[in-house]
């Protein structure tokens, strides 16, 4: 993936276990405990399950996000978001919109993703195009078709 921010991406390796945690938890547990449901425990389980499909962003020596993505199995022809972290330093320099307009030349028809309702970034989706399709406790599945 070519960009102009300067960052490259690398598989997802174990040893990334405690970069990805820290900035998950920096950047989302304060929405997950606001609901009584963060789980270091379950987190950690998720991350050995799924590792292999997480990639890196980098830039230079330093980790600067993660994502992962795959084919959503409950839906066809589409891209399912599990997760999209940028470290709070590159927030807001356009990184998160070029990553999703990247998921969008994949070659899918639709996008789809769930964000917490209390979840500001709700906000940015919306921009970008997408909508809620469902609402289940405290979450919403968020669709864009392409």
């Amino acid at each position: 993936m070519r960009n102009h921010f300067g960052f490259m991406i690398r598989k997802c390796k174990m040893s990334d276990y405690n970069f990805c945690y820290a900035l998950v938890e920096k950047t989302l547990s304060s929405y997950f405990k606001e609901y009584g449901f963060w789980d270091k425990d379950k987190f950690k389980n998720n991350f050995c399950d799924n590792y292999l499909r997480i990639k890196i962003m980098k830039k230079g020596k330093r980790r600067i996000g993660f994502y992962e993505i795959s084919k959503d199995e409950k839906c066809k022809n589409c891209l399912y978001i599990h997760k999209v972290f940028i470290s709070p330093f590159y927030q807001k320099k356009g990184i998160g919109t070029f990553l999703m307009n990247y998921f969008e030349t994949l070659n899918y028809k639709k996008i789809r993703l769930t964000v917490l309702k209390n979840n500001p970034v709700k906000k940015f989706y919306r921009k970008l195009g997408y909508k809620v399709i469902s609402k289940k406790n405290h979450r919403l599945l968020m669709e864009k078709n392409i």
